[in-house]
């Protein structure tokens, strides 16, 4: 039976002063529950061990086989708090100074006579009972607490009345241990000043106040990389003093996650129906009225039409879900012509005199699925011939970073530019105001930047940047470039800004494997921390590997391949690699010293091979299946000088734990241009 469920309340009585019918009377009149007498003190020793309700031995002395002092030792070896009273005649021969010397000093509880009071002896023995129940519970539960501390996962932690670290449960961090006798000023003050004066003053409020703080939800740092704990501290009180406080903070950044995901699926359906609404609209009212038709003429091109129009219904249907559940899969057929996909829309639109204007070379591909562009084209288009008229012109062509849509209509006021992305807004007299928050809605999940602006003719001119797509001819598309079948070697191994915990790179050449295994806290906005596995040479160069394994300690952990113009921690790159959840990520840093960009492609399944080119200023970022047949995926111009760093990267994302990523078919080759080197400057 557990000590903490079970009231030690019973009284054991040993020897010939105890049986007296008086004294069973006056001890059931105090604390004691029952009182029970024993022929020997071997009898009581098998109680004390037996039973969990035995809460006081009151024994005469001396007994035939023992004295006072003895049994006091073997009752307290069993449990050092056990208290033993001793009730003996006033004339005994127990009552020498040796014999009461001995007894005091095993530890007995209290020593009586006969010529003590009944009352007395039941107050010392209720006081013994009380003691030693408060004694026992604390002791268990210092134990449970203490197995907590040393087992359990969850950060409990105690604090004296200066905010000092007295315990820390051990947990998966060995560090918790190294708080001891440290404030949180004391320690986290050079990594999270903000943090830590902010916990110390909670510290101090909540000890000097004796008032609680109870689930209190602390937010640390913004985006992806956000913590979110939940605090609860309670002042740790004895009688009316206040000692420090008991705390336990616990993670909740995964549960935060999942909330906000249900908000925006929540969202998400409630504009899906309402894009449904908006766009199955002209389709239908098609269909129906060629149905009509076809019934009652029997004309065949009627029902061809009619046909069409559903065939249209299913494919809207099919890019609203796409759009709504923020899928984005990989082509199956390589990437896309941005040029044919815009002329494609374009002719299933009803245009009536508008011309559309594609200035797009043959080259440019967009590795984003038409299921995604598709709407984007088809709602601008809509809205320029809307609010255009029926002669105007619409132009698409490209940006270093993406691609434009804008016609020569009459533009968008500049105090109206954001106001048209929500849902909702419209000018026209039947218009639902969704169009071109579909637009807006697909910048969003791809993580596209969308800008609204004036055509040279007053227009309206929408800008995606930030967007995957290849504007430049790759290596593959030019005749004068060709690939040296020699490979440059890795021979740089080392952090680029600052790690935590040991990191190391090791080379197989038997297998033709690289493992490497390093923490790193990002590579994105200001941070770049990370370890770099790379060679310096002059551009124009292809760098190309797999990517065979990646430790999943963060859903946003990094293994790939990265061209930098150095190893500074501000210097421009271009990146594409694996992460274990997001697919595969692509990263820029185009000027020195900006903020870092990130994309995640988020695949059904993630390529196993990267490819970085660098060529006549341009970098461009490649996937393949097999390692032969390469798909450019973005492209980019960025600022460098030669030589540059090429080579394989590993960023875990969280500082002090690394992670471990192995490369395999790892090559550097040079590209040769037939005619005149070209220098890559600035």
């Amino acid at each position: 039976m557990s000590v903490l469920c079970t009231d030690p309340t019973v009284v054991v009585g040993i020897g010939d002063t105890t049986r007296s019918d008086a004294l069973r009377e006056s001890l059931l009149n105090g604390t004691a529950t029952d009182y029970q007498l024993v022929e020997s003190a071997d009898a009581a020793l098998e109680l004390i061990r037996e039973r969990e309700d035995i809460g006081c031995l009151l024994t005469d002395t001396p007994l035939p086989e023992t004295t006072a002092g003895d049994l006091c030792r073997e009752a307290q070896a069993h449990d050092d708090r056990f208290p033993v009273v001793v009730y003996t005649e006033t004339d005994s021969d127990s009552n020498e100074s040796d014999t009461v010397r001995d007894a005091l000093n095993a530890g007995v509880t209290g020593y009586y006579t006969t010529d003590d009071s009944l009352e007395t002896v039941r107050r010392a023995v209720d006081e013994a009972l009380e003691a030693y129940d408060r004694q026992r519970v604390a002791r268990e539960e210092s134990s449970a607490f203490e197995t907590l501390l040393e087992n359990g996962q969850t950060n409990i932690y105690v604090k004296d009345e200066q905010a000092r670290y007295l315990r820390a449960a051990a947990g998966s961090d060995s560090s918790n241990q190294e708080k001891l006798g440290r404030t949180d000023l004391d320690i986290y003050t050079e990594n999270n000043p903000e943090m830590a004066r902010q916990t110390y003053e909670d510290d101090l409020q909540v000890i000097e106040s004796g008032e609680a703080i109870r689930g209190r939800e602390e937010w640390y740092g913004d985006g992806r990389t956000a913590h979110v704990v939940r605090t609860t501290k309670i002042p740790w009180t004895d009688d009316e003093t206040t000692k420090g406080l008991v705390g336990i903070t616990t993670d909740i950044t995964e549960l935060k996650r999942q909330e906000v995901e249900l908000e925006i699926l929540q969202e998400q359906f409630e504009k899906f129906s309402s894009n449904v609404r908006h766009e199955l609209k002209n389709p239908l009212q098609v269909a129906i009225g060629n149905l009509q038709l076809a019934r009652e003429t029997g004309d065949e091109q009627a029902f061809d039409t009619t046909t069409e129009a559903l065939e249209r219904i299913e494919e809207i249907i099919t890019d609203l879900e796409s759009i709504a559940k923020d899928e984005t899969k990989r082509p199956k057929q390589g990437p896309n012509s941005l040029a044919d996909l815009a002329r494609s829309v374009w002719e299933i639109l009803y245009t009536g005199e508008a011309t559309l204007e594609v200035e797009l070379p043959d080259h440019v591909r967009t590795y984003t699925p038409e299921g995604t562009l598709r709407p984007v084209f088809e709602n601008l288009f809509k809205n320029a011939i809307t609010h255009g008229g029926s002669d105007i012109t619409v132009r698409v062509g490209t940006l270093t970073d993406g691609f434009y849509v804008e016609d020569t209509g009459g533009g968008i006021p500049e105090d109206k530019r954001m106001a048209v992305l929500e849902s909702g807004y419209t000018t026209a007299p039947t218009g639902s105001g969704t169009g071109l928050s579909i637009v807006a809605d697909v910048c969003q999940q791809q993580n596209w930047d969308l800008t609204i602006t004036e055509s040279d003719e007053g227009g309206a001119r929408f800008e995606f940047t930030n967007c995957p797509v290849a504007t430049a001819p790759t290596a593959a598309d030019r005749a004068d470039i060709t690939t040296a079948t020699s490979s440059v070697a890795l021979s740089d191994t080392g952090a680029v800004g600052t790690l935590e915990a040991d990191a190391s790179a090791e080379y197989d050449p038997k297998a033709g494997r690289w493992t490497v295994t390093a923490d790193g806290s990002n590579i994105w906005r200001h941070w770049n921390d990370f370890y770099f596995v790379s060679t310096a040479i002059d551009p124009p160069v292809s760098i190309r590997g797999r990517v065979t394994g990646l430790e999943n300690v963060d859903p946003f952990s990094k293994a790939g391949i990265m061209v930098r113009n150095n190893r500074d921690t501000d210097a421009t790159y271009g990146y594409i690699g694996a992460t274990p959840e997001f697919g595969t990520e692509l990263l820029w840093r185009m000027h020195r010293g900006e903020h870092g960009i990130s994309q995640q492609l988020r695949e059904d399944s993630c390529s196993a091979w990267f490819r970085v080119d660098v060529l006549e200023g341009d970098v461009t970022c490649f996937v393949s299946q097999d390692g032969s047949e390469w798909t450019p995926v973005d492209q980019r111009p960025l600022e460098y000088t030669s030589p540059v760093d090429v080579g394989l990267v590993v960023c875990s994302v969280v500082p002090g734990t690394p992670c471990t990523a192995t490369f395999e078919d790892v090559s550097i080759h040079r590209l040769e241009e037939e005619s005149e080197t070209h220098d890559s400057g600035e």
